[in-house]
Formats: C-alpha cells, sequence, structure tokens
C-alpha cells in the first residue's frame, strides 16, 4: 500500500521537474548556449546527486509547519500540491513546490483540526520574499562584475563565447545540486518516517540507506518531469520576461544557484554558527522565485527597460493564487478521500486534562488554577480546545501552544529494530543509539514523556537556556530528531503493540 502512496510525491515530483529545467537551464536553453537535451540530462545527474548527498537539511521546518499523522493524508497532500503545479505548469507559469507544498499542508490542518504554526509560515514566506531579493541583488552585482570584465578583457569573441558556454554548464550543474538539496523534501519528505526500502548494498562499493534509495526515487520523478513537460515553461522564463544575451543568462543562473546553495547547505549553515554568524535558515525555497528574481536584478541593473510587466503580473499573480490552490485542492481532496474512498487521512487525537497532564503543565511553570473549567475534560479538536483556552485571555499564543501539546495522547513504542530497518538508526550518536535501545519495547502515552525519559541521557538533553545560534541549533537538531522518533514510534491504539 505504501507504494501506492508514494505515487502522489512522485506526482508532486514529476510537477516539480516540469519547473526545475526552466529555472536553472531556461534562460541557457533559449539563448542557444545549450541545448535542451545537454541542458535535461546534466540537471537529471546533479538534481539526483544533490538530493541524495545533502537533501535532509531544509525538510524540518515544513515537519513543523504540519505534522501530517496518516499516510492516507500524506498521499492527499502531495497529490493537491502537485495538481496545483501541474495546472500552472498548463498555463506556462513557473512555480515551485515550494509554494504548493506550504498550501496543501494548510488545508490539511484545517480539515484535521489542527493549529497552523505561524511561526513557519513566517519563516518560509519571509524565505520566499527574501529568495527573490537575494537573487535579484545577487545578480545585480554580477552583472556589473561580468559587465566590467567584458569590457576590459582582451579575449577574442570566439574565446568568450567558449567560456561562457563552459560557465553555464558549470554553474547549471551546481544550481541543480542545490535544488535537489534543497526541494527533495517537498516531494518524499512526508514519506521519510515509512521508507519501505532496507539498505543496498552494491557490489560491497555503494552503500544506499532507506531513506537514500527514498530519495534517489524522488529524484528520478523529477527527471521525469525534466524530460517530458518543462519545454513550455523554459520560454517564460528564458524569454517572455525579458530578452537575455548569453552573458546574462550565464549571470542569471549563477545567481540562482548561490541563493540556493545559501538556503540548502548544512556545511555553510554550521559554518555561520560556529562563527557566531546569524545563519541563513534551511528553508525549502522556491527556486522560480530565483530565477524570476535573478532576471528582474539583471533588468533593472541594466535600467529597467524593455521589461514585460504583463508577464511579470501573471507570474506574481500566480505565486500568490498557487498556494491557496492547493489549500483548496487539499482540503477538497482529504474529504473525499476520507468519506468516499474510506482511507484514513488523519489519526484520531485526543486531547485530556487528567492529574498527569494538569501536574505537568504545573511542573512547566503555568498557573494551572485557570484550567480549572477544563481539568477532567478530553477535546478531540486542537482548534476547539484553543479556542476555549483562549476566550479566558490568560496565555498568550505560544503558552496556549504548550500546554495542548502537553496535553495531547500520542501513544508510542520504543522499536529500534524498525529504525534499522529503514536505515533511519545512521542518524543518531552512538551514545544516543545506545539510550534508545535501553528504552526497546517501553511504551509512552504522550511525547513529553519520552522526551524526558530520553533526556535523562546526556545525548539527548537539551539546553535549558540557549544564549547563541549555536546552542539553539543545536536544540533545533534535536528536536527534529525527537519529531522522527514520535512519528516511527507511534501507533493507533487499536493496533497491536
Amino acid at each position: 500500500m505504501i507504494f501506492i502512496y508514494l505515487l502522489s510525491g512522485l506526482f508532486l515530483g514529476f510537477g516539480q521537474g516540469a519547473n526545475a529545467l526552466s529555472n536553472i537551464f531556461g534562460t541557457a536553453v533559449e539563448t542557444r548556449m545549450i541545448t535542451f537535451r545537454k541542458a535535461a540530462l546534466i540537471a537529471s545527474i546533479f538534481i539526483v546527486l544533490g538530493a541524495v548527498i545533502e537533501g535532509s537539511g531544509p525538510s524540518g521546518t515544513l515537519g513543523r509547519l504540519g505534522s501530517i499523522d496518516a499516510l492516507g493524508g500524506a498521499f492527499t497532500v502531495s497529490l493537491a500540491a502537485a495538481a496545483a503545479i501541474f495546472v500552472n505548469v498548463r498555463m506556462g507559469i513557473p512555480v515551485s513546490s515550494s509554494q504548493t507544498i506550504v498550501g496543501a499542508i494548510i488545508g490539511w490542518n484545517v480539515f484535521s483540526g489542527r493549529l497552523t504554526d505561524l511561526h513557519s509560515i513566517a519563516i518560509i514566506g519571509g524565505s520566499w520574499v527574501g529568495s527573490f531579493l537575494l537573487a535579484a541583488g545577487i545578480a545585480a552585482l554580477l552583472f556589473y562584475a561580468f559587465q566590467y570584465w567584458i569590457n576590459h578583457s582582451k579575449m577574442h569573441l570566439l574565446v568568450q563565447d567558449l567560456v561562457v558556454r563552459y560557465a553555464i554548464v558549470i554553474v547549471g550543474a551546481f544550481g541543480a545540486y542545490s535544488l535537489g538539496a534543497n526541494n527533495i523534501a517537498n516531494v518524499v519528505g512526508v514519506f521519510v518516517h515509512v521508507s519501505p526500502f532496507k539498505d543496498l548494498n552494491l557490489f560491497g562499493i555503494f552503500q544506499f540507506d532507506g531513506v537514500q534509495q527514498l530519495y534517489i526515487l524522488g529524484s528520478l520523478s523529477i527527471v521525469a518531469g525534466i524530460y517530458t513537460y518543462s519545454r513550455r515553461v523554459i520560454r517564460t522564463v528564458g524569454k517572455d520576461l525579458f530578452e537575455l544575451s548569453p552573458v546574462t543568462a550565464l549571470v542569471a543562473i549563477l545567481a540562482e544557484a548561490i541563493m540556493l546553495f545559501l538556503f540548502s547547505s548544512q556545511a555553510l549553515h554550521r559554518f555561520f554558527l560556529k562563527a557566531g554568524i546569524p545563519p541563513i535558515p534551511l528553508v525549502p525555497v522556491s527556486s522560480a522565485n530565483g530565477i524570476i528574481g535573478a532576471i528582474m536584478g539583471i533588468a533593472l541593473a541594466k535600467g529597467g527597460k524593455n521589461i514585460r510587466f504583463n508577464v511579470l503580473g501573471r507570474i506574481s499573480l500566480a505565486w500568490i493564487t498557487a498556494p491557496l490552490m492547493a489549500f483548496l485542492f487539499s482540503f477538497v481532496a482529504l474529504f473525499i478521500v476520507q468519506n468516499v474512498f474510506e482511507q484514513t487521512v488523519r489519526q484520531p487525537v485526543i486531547y485530556t486534562f487528567n492529574r498527569i497532564t494538569v501536574e505537568e503543565i504545573k511542573e512547566q511553570g503555568f498557573d494551572t488554577a485557570a484550567l480549572a473549567t477544563v481539568n477532567g475534560r478530553s477535546f478531540d479538536s486542537e482548534q476547539s480546545l484553543y479556542k476555549e483556552l483562549k476566550a479566558q485571555n490568560l496565555y498568550d499564543r505560544q503558552q496556549l501552544m504548550d500546554i495542548i501539546a502537553i496535553t495531547q495522547e500520542y501513544p508510542m513504542q520504543v522499536n529500534t529494530g524498525g529504525l534499522r530497518l529503514k536505515g533511519l538508526h545512521k542518524g543518531f550518536t552512538p551514545q544516543q543509539w545506545k539510550a534508545l535501545q535501553q528504552l526497546d519495547e517501553h511504551t509512552f502515552t504522550h511525547k513529553w514523556q519520552l522526551k524526558q525519559t530520553l533526556a535523562e541521557d546526556e545525548s539527548w538533553s537539551t539546553i535549558a537556556k540557549p544564549s547563541t545560534e549555536l546552542e539553539k541549533s543545536y536544540n533545533s537538531k534535536i528536536e527534529s530528531t525527537l519529531e522522527l522518533l514520535y512519528k516511527s514510534f507511534y501507533y493507533t491504539p487499536k493496533q497491536n503493540k
């Protein structure tokens, strides 16, 4: 059944691929600096490499935006996001899976009665605007640098043309690698904790764990989209918005590649943290935003003339409507899948105020006297509980979210064998893995119970009051790892433990 559910993720990857080539090589193909076939081949190879080698970095923020807890829900959300991309591709408009997957996840939140993390929306939305402006700024600076080089270079025109062609190949490969690393989480990230693949050893040389095989499959679906459906969008990006020369096409590709690298490189993220510099968040960003931003940066650097504002307006409108379209598709599709096809799209969740949870709320420093109206009661909707507590005007939003998280019943049973079977054990330190093994077969009712039990081991404990970016990043990494455990160990009450 998991392979059927995976089809929606692969369809999303197909839609992503239909946009990918235009966002990486669209300007170069339209200026005839590289053929479509060569561009498709280079993009395909390096998207796969980027996904497999460095594809896990940006997935955490989407997980915090909405924690989809049923395979049927993940299937429907991916399908809705893919459908929104497909509609825009048919119109020749470049949109990204980063845009549509967010709208689809919010649709699941509303349908399931869950709250949406506004902080994550702010980070993701800010990254969309930031990626556009960053790519535009980088492109403008590169344009002036290349213009100076051309004006002062004594290089023959034929040699210059050859240099630009080779540079486009190298920079395009770099951009494709960064795109694969940054966007693969959108395609199959929701299926990581249920990956059906076991570790694979090829000739004793190459070894791929289950997650890497999942990323390979997702990236191959992107490749399929590149080869079959990307020509229509290439023209919009490479020619319709603003006429580019071969050199400015190179500048646009390089600016986009740098932008994608900044938002996806785990090594650069760690370097910034160690240097005490606030890092750029590892967030899936829109490559479409990047390439359009780069083209606009070049156009403005050249005086802003000849920009086709009707095309720009059509693209900008699509960037607003695409997430909304995905939201509507998701909400309607979830209703149909649940009620017509009788598939589970969300797990029933209970929020209980009993002696155990109220004591934990008090332990966390909250005034429990204000909980008198809900003590001893259970709620089946996060939103209804939030509204009842909010009406008392005694807690702010973050405090309400913390209280709700404590009361959530989330039955889990520790199963390290399952983690090893999926290849997920490689993501833990030896000390963390040892602590996990000691809890094998133990059951927990609440997430915080598992977290506190693991925190008794130093390798799982977070820093109480992080003061530096490095300490905050350490805590964030622990929390992301715990989220993987929660999803992997979860069982429904009807299941046998």
